[in-house]
C-alpha cells in the first residue's frame, strides 16, 4: 500500500478524494427488505429455507439461523450483505447461505459495486444509523432511509484493492478468534480432568461435588479460608480517589482498577475497614450476577463495593481459584441459590461452598498447569486486540481516501 498525493473535495460524507463519488445505497446495490413469515411455518426440521429475522441469528458476522420457515416470504443470497434494521440497527454480517429473511433485517445485492467493498464500507458506517433510529423504546430504520444512505465511491480497481486489504486484516483475527477458543475448550477439558483426577493417581472415589482422588478431601471454603463481606450501602463517588470494585468490575477476566469507579478517601476507609483487598485474595459476586470470582494480583490499594465479597487467608489461592470456576463448584453454586426470586449468595451459603483438596504441592502443579493455559489465552487476546485496532485504523485510512492504495 502506497501513500499517493492527492486532491480532495467536499462532500455530504465529509472530504474524499477528487476522483470519488458518493453513491446512495440503491444506485449500487438492490436492496431487499425483510419480511417475517408467519410463526405457524417457523420448524426445526430443515423445511422449506433457513430464517434469518435478526441480531440473534448473527455470530462473528456470518448468518448463523436458529431456525428454519416452510413459508418463503423475501429470500436473501448467498454472498448478500446482511444489515439489521430493528434494534439493534446497522448490524452487517454476510450472508453465507441462501435464506429467508424477516422483517428484521435487510439484505444487500450489488449492482455496480465490488460486494467486500459494500461489506467493508457498511462496517466502517455501522454507528452512523444512531442518527436515524426512530422510535425510543424500539428502534428501527425505514426503506427510505436506507435507500438514501450514502457511502464513498472509488473507482471500481481501487475498491478491491481496499476491500482485499481489510479483508486480509479480517482473515487474521478471524485466525485468531479460532485459536482463542480452541484454547478456551482445552481449559475447559484440563479443568474437568485435573478436578476429577489430579496428577498421576490410580485410585478414587465418589463424593457430593463429583469423583475425586481417594487421598483428596472434600472441605469447606471457610475451614481453609475466610470470607468477609462489604458494606451494604450506597457509596458516594467521587472524580479522583480510590478505585470501588463493584459486581459489574468482577465480571471479567483480570482486575482492571483503572477502569473502576473512584471514592473518596472517607468511603474507601469506611469500606476497608473490615478489610483491605490485597494480592492473593479472591473477590466473589453475591447478587445478581452471583458466584462469579476474580484473582487479585496486585498490591494496589482498593475497596469493595455492595453485593460483593472477599475471600482470604488461602495457603493457595490459585487453585481455589480456578476450582471455584469448574463445573461441579459453579453447579453447586447454582444450587445453592435455585428458586430464589432475586439469586443471592450469603457469607454462610459462601462459606459453606465444598471444594476438593490434596496435597499442597499438587494443588500448586493444577494451578501452574492452568495458569499456562490462561497465557496462551490471553496472548492470542492481544494479539485480537492489536488486529483489531489495526483494522480499525486502515478502515479510517482507506474508506475516505486520506491513503490512497496503488492499483
Amino acid at each position: 500500500m502506497e501513500v499517493l498525493q492527492d486532491t480532495y473535495k467536499d462532500t455530504k460524507i465529509g472530504k474524499i478524494p477528487k476522483d470519488w463519488e458518493v453513491k446512495k445505497l440503491d444506485e449500487v446495490c438492490l436492496i431487499i427488505m425483510g419480511q417475517s413469515p408467519s410463526s405457524s411455518a417457523y420448524n426445526e426440521d430443515a423445511i422449506g429455507l433457513p430464517l434469518v429475522q435478526g441480531n440473534a441469528d448473527i455470530k462473528c458476522r456470518v448468518t448463523t439461523p436458529r431456525i428454519f420457515s416452510s413459508q418463503i416470504t423475501k429470500i436473501s443470497k448467498e454472498g448478500d450483505v446482511i444489515m439489521t434494521v430493528r434494534a439493534p440497527v446497522g448490524a452487517i454480517a454476510k450472508s453465507n447461505i441462501e435464506c429467508c429473511i424477516g422483517r428484521g433485517v435487510c439484505a444487500y445485492r450489488v449492482k455496480g459495486i465490488d460486494n467486500e467493498y459494500l461489506y467493508q464500507c457498511l462496517v466502517a458506517k455501522e454507528n452512523s444509523w444512531k442518527r436515524l433510529e426512530q422510535g425510543s423504546t424500539f428502534t428501527a430504520v425505514n426503506s427510505k432511509d436506507i435507500k438514501h444512505f450514502k457511502i464513498p465511491f472509488p473507482p471500481l480497481p481501487e475498491q478491491q484493492k481496499i476491500a482485499d486489504i481489510l479483508s486480509t486484516v479480517d482473515e487474521q483475527i478471524s485466525t485468531t478468534n479460532k485459536i482463542i477458543e480452541k484454547s478456551k475448550e482445552l481449559k475447559k477439558g484440563l479443568m474437568q480432568k485435573l478436578f476429577s483426577e489430579g496428577i498421576g493417581h490410580t485410585e478414587f472415589k465418589d463424593t457430593k461435588i463429583g469423583r475425586i482422588p481417594k487421598d483428596w478431601e472434600v472441605v469447606k471454603l471457610g475451614d481453609i479460608g475466610t470470607v468477609i463481606d462489604s458494606l451494604h450501602q450506597t457509596p458516594k463517588f467521587s472524580d479522583v480517589g480510590y478505585p470501588m470494585v463493584r459486581v459489574g468490575d468482577i465480571n471479567k477476566s483480570k482486575l482492571n482498577l483503572k477502569n473502576c469507579l473512584t471514592v473518596p478517601i472517607d468511603v474507601f476507609k469506611a469500606f476497608t475497614k473490615n478489610h483491605l483487598p490485597t494480592n492473593g485474595d479472591i473477590l466473589i459476586t453475591r447478587v445478581g450476577s452471583f458466584g462469579k470470582t476474580i484473582l487479585v494480583e496486585n498490591d494496589s490499594p482498593f475497596c469493595l463495593g455492595q453485593n460483593t465479597a472477599v475471600i482470604t487467608g488461602l495457603s493457595n489461592e490459585r487453585y481455589v481459584y480456578y476450582m471455584l470456576n469448574s463445573y461441579p463448584i459453579l453447579k453447586q453454586i447454582g444450587i445453592l441459590t435455585n428458586g430464589s426470586t432475586q439469586p443471592s449468595l450469603s457469607l454462610k451459603e459462601i462459606r459453606n461452598i465444598k471444594v476438593a483438596v490434596g496435597l499442597n504441592t499438587e494443588q500448586q502443579k493444577i494451578a501452574d498447569i492452568l495458569s499456562e493455559a490462561d497465557a496462551k489465552i490471553e496472548k492470542e487476546q492481544t494479539q485480537k486486540v492489536k488486529l483489531e485496532t489495526l483494522k480499525k485504523g486502515l478502515m479510517q485510512q482507506l474508506l475516505t481516501g486520506k491513503k490512497r492504495v496503488k492499483v
